[in-house]
């Protein structure tokens, strides 16, 4: 079966959203006492290594100035990351 291209690639505004998205559900599983302590201490553990809005803007700047491409976008929307509560991975 064939994908047509088109259809199949992602943006680079696609790829950074779902990036700080992803950061911001880590906090939220960090942060929610619902869930077994392996979920949270998990959450926390990937969270302590992954990359903050700021990393995130700083290598789409790299990337663009240096290899001219764009595989992530330094345009951020402030909405991406609305719907959760603690907003996006900063720190």
């Amino acid at each position: 079966m064939w994908i047509h291209l088109e259809h199949a690639m992602t943006t680079p505004s696609e790829r950074t959203r779902n990036i700080l998205q992803a950061g911001a559900f880590l906090m939220e599983l960090r942060a929610d006492p619902s869930l077994p302590k392996h979920v949270r201490t998990e959450a926390d553990r990937l969270l302590r290594h992954y990359p903050t809005v700021g990393e995130v803007h700083t290598l789409a700047l790299i990337e663009a100035s240096t290899l001219g491409s764009n595989f992530l976008t330094s345009q951020f929307d402030t909405t991406w990351c609305e719907s959760y509560r603690f907003g996006p991975h900063v720190a």
